[in-house]
């Protein structure tokens, strides 16, 4: 994302979105980008204003992430789960996603 030019999005070169295609309205995942490049530039409050839930979902890929070079550093995989594995924690992130899109919707985002 930082390498990207900033021409390149405003070229509408991407594939856009399938979802927004068949239905015309946003995915869930909608804006995604927008916060991904906008959390490169360290703009907080444009990733959210983007995606709140997609904001949420990155911030837990992060710690996937985090968990993957741990594991790999030590060359075996930890006993004990890791606390964002816990079921309310996969619930908050997924539940996230889900208001924040039917807020964006309905358009109270």
């Amino acid at each position: 994302m930082a390498a990207t030019p900033s021409w390149l999005g405003r070229g509408g070169l991407g594939l856009g979105c399938g979802f927004r295609a068949l239905t015309g309205m946003p995915c869930p995942l909608c804006g995604g980008t927008h916060t991904c490049a906008a959390l490169v530039q360290g703009d907080w409050a444009a990733a959210w204003a983007a995606n709140p839930g997609a904001l949420v979902l990155l911030l837990w890929l992060v710690l996937l992430a985090g968990q993957a070079v741990v594991e790999g550093a030590q060359g075996r995989r930890r006993v004990a789960r890791w606390p964002w594995w816990h079921p309310a924690v996969l619930a908050a992130v997924g539940g996230g996603l889900a208001v924040s899109w039917v807020l964006r919707l309905t358009g109270l985002v």
